[in-house]
């Protein structure tokens, strides 16, 4: 018989299989072995590579590297749908060179192919692909240099000076994510002792070097090696640093809460207040936040030492400033700091919210979502939000003017979720309270399914405030029909997942369960079950009156009989293991080639808990499926037509 982790591995290889077979139909590998062509290959790529050429530093240049070929799109196209056989490692990699720009199918899954199967995790790391990489990881398409950049530079084991040189240059303007992968790449693969010499060249040229780069390679050191560079007072003028803090015993509403913060900036930098370039506060999260803009990694290392060192105050970031900041939080105020030539900041303008405002997720007694009297059903604000989303890239308003248009207009877009996924970035930080009021109020069980889930997604995640309005919000959103599978998956789990790190979150929300769990009577089986499976994995523990409900709801569990091949030995060797048990309901015996697998269906979860540990008990027997007998299941197996007996008929208004 197969055993539990056998059929999990076919059926994973199923699924990559079917992946697959949708980018490239075509059987066989994407990329196969070289085979030399008498031909002359166009734009082959060849010695030598910009990425370790010695003699000169050759920076990564897409536009010149990629060259203008719609013909060539269109050929990388049918080669990805299997039309088109490209045999040979330089026949595949200078198509892809020449169709990359005008290809339409899958760039980004494409670059990632080619870096797992020539860069990525290879003893011998293919040069050709390396520049190819190199060269698209500055695309100005950001998903192409995405892909590029992790598949590609971020994993070459054998590091240049050049490559390194790229990536410092590029980490200023690269997302949080991909700082941090350049920094695991670094401390993953390669000779470390190498590394630590390329990064050192860098530094001892940092006289060569702008600002930036030199700042990101002080980054990089610190995060790979875990110290401080040789002889760090040289780079005491380097950089500007933006960090932000807040305390916690001065709230949004205390008079001189940003007074108190500037003083707290300026004691550490007494007689060197040229270093403090910009000072700003903001409301994030409810708290009265200081942002300020430092000349220097001397003056950084001054106010962070002396921030660490008091009582009720925090540090919400502490990070090299560039243009890529302006894209992801509203300080506008910092822009005269960049080159003339960065890029504008595509965020709203940030105008404070009203101190004494108090909205529903914060109302000291519980005030349930409204979406209906919340979000206007306003058709023309609608049309109006679709075309702001359309202009994104030129938005000229304030996040106060967006925030009320989003209000009205939500109802009547074209796409509400999309809205959502593109309010939550185009207000980056700070987290506006009204904002977090329209995710609040999108959270009705009553309102849309997708509006729900959005709002949780965009929302509410892992490492979000949640106040006791929020948690009681999501214990309904939960506890809300539909139980189907998707919605146990994408929503029910990631409520969980939401409280995962805050232990504070995780209790309160567990004693809702908890109380919803001692009225179980009025829960429908299904609504039980889940209340039930989240006690459990808030707390790790069953819930303290589970004995009551032992004996609810019908469960099913199918597993493979091994000392059986036909029917009638696996119905004499499952009765004799099972024997009589008020547990059982029914059992159904299914063979098939030689193997048998055994339906059982059993009473409540104390019937499920007993069959499971029969099961495990040594001969232990492999067991494919357990759970809830639901209509759903049902409907979607025809061999448990049989078993829609069993379902309880539910009266009217369980949950």
């Amino acid at each position: 018989m197969k055993s539990t982790s056998d059929l999990k591995f076919k059926l994973v290889c199923l699924l990559i299989a079917a992946v697959l077979a949708d980018c490239c139909p075509e059987c066989g590998p994407i990329f196969a072995a070289d085979s030399p062509a008498a031909e002359a290959i166009p734009f082959r790529i060849e010695a030598p590579y910009a990425w370790n050429r010695s003699d000169r530093y050759v920076p990564p240049d897409f536009q010149s590297f990629f060259p203008d070929d719609k013909e060539a799109g269109k050929q990388l196209d049918l080669m990805l749908e299997g039309k088109l056989k490209v045999t040979g490692i330089d026949q595949r990699l200078s198509l892809i060179r020449r169709g990359l720009r005008h290809c339409t199918k899958h760039r980004t899954t494409l670059l990632g192919q080619v870096g797992n199967q020539y860069i990525w995790n290879r003893e011998q790391q293919d040069p050709r692909a390396i520049e190819l990489m190199y060269h698209a990881s500055v695309c100005d398409d950001g998903g192409v240099a995405h892909y590029a950049m992790y598949h590609g530079p971020t994993v070459v084991s054998q590091r240049s000076s050049n490559l390194v040189r790229m990536l410092m240059e590029q980490y200023p303007k690269l997302d949080a994510q991909m700082q941090q992968r350049i920094a695991w790449g670094m401390r993953t693969y390669g000779d470390k002792a190498q590394t630590r010499t390329l990064l050192l060249g860098l530094l001892e040229d940092h006289r060569q070097l702008v600002d930036l780069t030199v700042a990101g390679t002080l980054e990089i050191w610190k995060t790979v090696f875990e110290t401080d560079p040789p002889e760090l007072g040289r780079f005491d003028d380097v950089g500007l640093w933006m960090i932000a803090f807040h305390r916690t015993d001065v709230s949004v509403t205390h008079p001189r809460a940003a007074e108190l913060l500037r003083e707290m900036v300026l004691k550490p930098l007494r007689g060197q207040e040229e270093l403090l370039l910009e000072y700003v506060t903001r409301v994030n999260e409810g708290r009265e936040t200081a942002v300020v803009l430092l000349k220097g990694l001397k003056a950084r290392r001054l106010l962070v030492d002396y921030l660490e060192k008091r009582n009720y105050t925090e540090l919400d970031f502490n990070e090299l400033f560039s243009a890529r900041v302006l894209q992801k939080r509203r300080l506008q105020e910092f822009a005269r700091f960049l080159p003339v030539d960065a890029p504008a900041s595509r965020l709203p303008a940030y105008t404070r919210p009203s101190a004494g405002q108090v909205y529903a997720y914060q109302a000291a007694e519980f005030v349930a979502p409204d979406y209906q009297s919340f979000f206007a059903d306003d058709v023309q604000a609608g049309q109006k939000l679709d075309e702001l989303y359309e202009n994104r890239e030129k938005l000229v308003i304030t996040d106060r003017e967006l925030l009320e248009l989003f209000r009205r207009g939500l109802r009547r877009s074209s796409s509400p979720n999309t809205m959502f996924g593109w309010i939550s970035g185009a207000l980056g930080w700070p987290r506006d309270p009204r904002l977090t009021e329209i995710f609040y109020q999108a959270l009705d069980p009553k309102g849309p399914e997708d509006v729900r889930k959005a709002a949780l997604y965009y929302g509410f995640g892992l490492g979000t405030d949640k106040t006791r309005n929020v948690l009681r919000a999501l214990f309904h959103v939960y506890m809300a029909p539909p139980f189907d599978d998707t919605t146990n998956r994408n929503m029910r789990s990631r409520i969980l997942w939401s409280v995962r790190d805050h232990e504070d979150d995780k209790y309160y929300l567990s004693t809702l369960f908890a109380e919803a769990l001692r009225e179980h009577a009025k829960l429908s089986d299904v609504a039980l079950q889940q209340a039930d499976s989240a006690y459990k994995q808030l707390t790790g523990e069953d819930p303290p009156n589970a004995d009551e409900y032992s004996s609810r709801g019908v469960y099913l569990v199918i597993f493979g009989d091994e000392s059986a091949s036909t029917v009638p030995a696996s119905k004499q060797s499952v009765s004799q293991r099972l024997g009589e048990s008020p547990h059982l309901l029914a059992k159904k015996h299914l063979e098939e080639k030689g193997e048998v697998n055994v339906m059982v269906l059993v009473r409540g979860p104390a019937g499920l808990k007993w069959l499971i540990d029969n099961l495990q008990t040594e001969p232990k027997l492999p067991i494919y499926y357990a759970g809830l007998l639901t209509p759903e299941l049902i409907e979607k197996a025809n061999n448990l037509q049989e078993f829609k007996k069993y379902l309880p008929e539910e009266p009217p208004g369980k949950n």
